[in-house]
């Protein structure tokens, strides 16, 4: 039973471009969730979403890794899902850049069954794709 979720994918924008749009809480409120994120190591800041049943929806975070165009690292927690670990890593490929995206640490069956699923299921077919690609096509 896998217990992270990983993508590996190339955008066609340069790395200071998706860089900008992992650490802009701007960019972040629009393809990701509303946000009060800084590119601060160790600063604090949540991401907003719509509640449902067992979750307030308030996603919980703080930079635990932060070396600029080349990885990001949070951590987050929301409802019954604590302490998990979200990275992106970037490496430049021309005017190209490769992301590879992990979020791992659900821990228990409840979060590695459901939530795990639920989660990679927004993070591989909605944010990191739809969402992503939209807002850096128009900026």
């Amino acid at each position: 039973m896998k217990k992270s979720i990983t993508l590996t994918r190339t955008y066609d924008v340069s790395v200071a471009k998706l860089w900008r749009a992992l650490t802009s809480a701007e960019a972040l409120s629009i393809w990701l969730m509303p946000t009060d994120f800084e590119p601060v190591l160790g600063h604090r800041f949540t991401f907003q979403t719509k509640p449902s049943p067992g979750f307030d929806g308030v996603v919980r975070c703080e930079v635990l890794e932060l070396d600029p165009e080349r990885k990001l690292s949070f951590s987050w927690s929301g409802g019954s899902l604590k302490d998990t670990i979200v990275t992106f890593n970037l490496t430049p490929y021309g005017n190209r850049t490769q992301l590879h995206f992990e979020h791992r640490g659900f821990e228990g069956i409840v979060n590695r069954l459901l939530i795990r699923n639920l989660l990679a299921s927004g993070w591989k077919t909605k944010l990191l794709t739809k969402q992503l690609d939209q807002y850096l096509a128009h900026v």
